[in-house]
Parts: C-alpha cells; structure tokens; sequence
C-alpha cells in the first residue's frame, strides 16, 4: 500500500487509516469515492476502493460539463472494477438559473449554484441508501491543503453534516504525492486534467474569469464543441436579458470572494483556478 503521511488527530497516519479511523468512528453503512474526474479524487476513490466497507464511486454528472470527463470516469471505474453510480442533474437545471439570473460570478452566487447542481445530488444519494434514522453515510473526497492558500483553512480531515460524513484521506498529499500514487498504483491519467489542469466535470463559471484569453480560451482549444455550446447559452442569456458573459466577475470585488468561499465540499477548489487566472 502507498504511503504517506498524513498528519490527524495529533499522530502521523497514512490516508488508509485515515479512512479506517473515520470508519471506526462512524460506522458508516455505505462508503462512496466520490469521482468527479479530476486526479484528487482518483487518488482518494482509488483509497477508498482499497477498503472492504467501499460502496461505489460516484460521480455527479452537472450537466454543464465536459463529456470527456463523464467518458473518463466511466472508463476509469469499469477498468478498476469500481461499481458506479452517475447522478445526473438535467441540463435545464442550469440553464434555466442563468435564463432568469445570468451567468452567476464569485463566491455568493457559487454557493447557490453549487446547491441546485451538485449538492441536491448528494442529498438524493443519502435518500436512496439511508435506511435507518442514524445511519451514517461516508462521502470521500479528495481535497487536499496545498491547493491554495485559500483551502487551507478550511478543510478538515473529517466533517459530519446530518448524516453525512465527508472525508478528506489525502488531505496533507503534495501534488507530487499525488502523482506518485497515479504513477505507482498504475492509475489511468484524465486527459482533460492534463489538458486544461481541472477536470471540466461543471463549468458553472463562477471563478473561471478571462473567458476568452483564460479558461474559456483553454477549453475552446481543445474541446471547441464545449466552447460552441456555452457561446450558444450565452446568446440565449442576452436575448432574455440577463446577465450574458460566462466566467466574468461582474463587478470590482468580485475576485476577492474566493475568500469568502464557504464548505462546499466538492467544489473547495473552485476559487483555487481564480489564483492561478489571476
């Protein structure tokens, strides 16, 4: 088993026994991986999947994203032998939000558009395997402190939220820790993540900033039908009168937001692509 170690509860441990130690604490009746395509959390499905109390991975299918990363994820988990869960938010979801507010920008509007495409999906999981009233369900993620200066603060190894349990087994993994595991465990790399440096799972646009000559620009390089598609929105936008730029902060301020992000447990790098931008 690949080592690291990871600092908790006062004593080196390595990310497997962050895991266990999370398990013996909550006794979870399912353990998910959630997957959303990027390299974090191929690192943290792959642990949780190495656990004999591991569910499935799953994975939320925003639909305002990069198919390539959906193809990715299901590639990835029939090769690994991980059973998989995709739940899918409909793609008039996000439309119809920015058909009647525009396209949402910084870190307040972030968390209203993280509840409507990912969070209502994590609440539909619990429904589906929660069975008793004190039931534990474990979500395991891959966030990670040396992201950004913003995260560091905020993440924690383990944090419960009703009858969810969040837990964070890489969470003191370098990025060079990181692709030693993807390296020495022989796990397929997302081309997407190599391309663009982000998985591309959601493009709400919230902290992408710069559309044409950053993130947006990236992504019509190499993907131009995602490009053509958020182009089309965008003129959709204008005709209804809204708000009508993806991935631009509406106003001076805007960009200071990032630090005002809220856990938001699978988007806390989110802000982190402003930095870089910026």
């Amino acid at each position: 088993m690949y080592l690291v170690p990871t600092q908790f509860v006062g004593r080196v441990v390595t990310p497997r026994e962050v895991l266990e130690s999370a398990i013996a604490e909550y006794h979870p009746t399912h353990v998910f991986g959630m997957f959303s395509g990027g390299h974090d959390s191929l690192c943290s499905t792959y642990i949780a999947a190495q656990d004999p109390h591991f569910t499935a991975a799953v994975h939320i299918n925003t639909g305002i994203g990069i198919e390539q990363t959906r193809q990715y994820v299901r590639r990835t988990c029939q090769e690994l032998g991980w059973p998989l869960l995709e739940l899918r938010t409909d793609p008039e979801v996000y439309r119809s939000q920015v058909l009647r507010h525009g396209f949402p920008a910084g870190a307040q509007q972030h968390s209203v558009v993280y509840r409507l495409l990912k969070e209502r999906r994590v609440e539909d999981l619990v429904r589906m395997h929660k069975q008793q009233r004190l039931d534990r369900i474990m979500l395991v993620a891959g966030a990670r402190r040396q992201e950004s200066r913003i995260r560091m603060g905020s993440i924690q190894v383990m944090r419960r939220r009703k009858s969810q349990v969040w837990v964070n087994p890489i969470i003191d993994f370098s990025h060079a820790d990181k692709e030693d595991l993807i390296e020495s465990a022989g796990l397929p790399r997302n081309p997407v993540v190599d391309a663009l440096h982000m998985s591309g799972e959601c493009l709400c646009g919230c902290f992408a900033n710069m559309p044409e000559s950053g993130e947006l620009g990236q992504i019509g390089f190499f993907y131009p039908e995602v490009r053509a598609q958020i182009r089309a929105l965008e003129q959709e936008v204008f005709n209804a009168g809204a708000w009508p730029n993806w991935g631009q902060f509406r106003t001076p301020g805007y960009e200071k937001q990032g630090t005002l992000q809220p856990w938001l447990p699978l988007c806390q790098d989110c802000p982190t692509r402003w930095e870089v931008a910026s």
